[in-house]
């Protein structure tokens, strides 16, 4: 088992297999990486091979992310690839792409998707999108998803634009058994103009599921609350701005598309470099990065400390 120096153990890694995306979404954190387009340096055996040396060292969890996965053309073999090692492969995705290509994702070994669906209203959802108008094959790729077995739950970022929507997303979500991450809007790589305009907290959210729910928990992975609604399904609420609680139980490492370890959202240096020792097959190499990348990693969100202004 990997355990940082704080105590936090490390088993999950969330990888972003791009930085190109179809959308514009007014609110995208980037994965916390800065600049222009990122090189997509790995091919699908080399997240294969990252899956195979990571499952012997703990990690059981592996989550693709973008940018939108979706635009590589051999996203399926990257699934494949990495569902070969663990049975715990998932995607975040906007959706727009699942239509046609849901059922080939379960085939490879898909089990879980996070799909963004900010909003059910199609002007809403264009403004938020950056101007797409595809929510109809988002609504589309949630069904096929299911229709192929894939576990589906949906996010959320709540902002003015989309706040009075929150009660006809838990009643489609409850229509068809989807959980839903409600999520606080960061100010990461959102432009402060957007940010001032459109953050909105997420307090009133919390005291109607309180009120709504029939019961509550906490999920062990970040501290996050978990609402347990009427029709069964679970609304979990994502405080990851100025939350210590949340860093407390983090449990992942991140990955961008030029094969670098990045041990944090909110954190873009140091990045530990492992593509040429994916490329070269380097177990040990892999091994030592991932090893190094576990001890440089620190909760970004201390006890009594205010970083808002950092």
């Amino acid at each position: 088992m990997l355990v940082d120096r704080f105590g936090r153990r490390v088993d999950s890694f969330r990888i972003a297999v791009t930085s190109r995306c179809n959308y514009q979404c007014i609110f995208c954190h980037r994965e916390g990486m800065t600049g222009g387009l990122r090189s997509e340096a790995l091919s699908a055996g080399d997240y294969g091979f990252l899956a195979e040396v990571s499952v012997k060292l703990g990690i059981t969890s592996f989550k693709l992310t973008g940018g939108e996965p979706l635009v590589r053309d051999d996203i399926v073999d990257v699934v494949r690839e990495i569902a070969s090692h663990t049975r715990d492969v998932s995607m975040t995705t906007n959706g727009s792409l699942l239509p046609g290509r849901a059922g080939r994702l379960a085939e490879a070994g898909l089990s879980r998707l996070n799909v963004s669906l900010h909003s059910l209203n199609h002007s809403v959802y264009r403004f938020i999108t950056g101007g797409s108008t595809m929510l109809e094959r988002v609504l589309k790729g949630v069904d096929e998803a299911l229709d192929h077995g894939v576990k589906v739950k949906l996010d959320f970022v709540v902002m003015r634009a989309n706040l009075g929507e929150l009660k006809s997303i838990i009643e489609y979500a409850s229509g068809k058994g989807l959980d839903v991450n409600i999520i606080e809007l960061i100010p990461l790589n959102t432009p402060p103009e957007a940010y001032r305009e459109q953050y909105t907290p997420v307090d009133p959210v919390v005291e109607y599921l309180e009120e709504a729910s029939v019961g509550k928990t906490v999920r062990d992975f970040q501290n996050r609350p978990r609402y347990i609604m009427p029709s069964g399904i679970v609304v979990e609420v994502v405080r990851g701005y100025g939350n210590p609680a949340l860093c407390a139980r983090c449990t992942r490492l991140r990955l961008t598309p030029e094969g670098w370890i990045k041990t944090c959202l909110f954190v873009e240096e140091p990045f530990v470099d492992i593509s040429s020792k994916l490329k070269n097959r380097d177990e040990d190499g892999v091994v030592e990065g991932i090893r190094r990348a576990v001890y440089l990693r620190e909760p970004f969100f201390k006890p009594g400390v205010d970083i808002r202004g950092r």
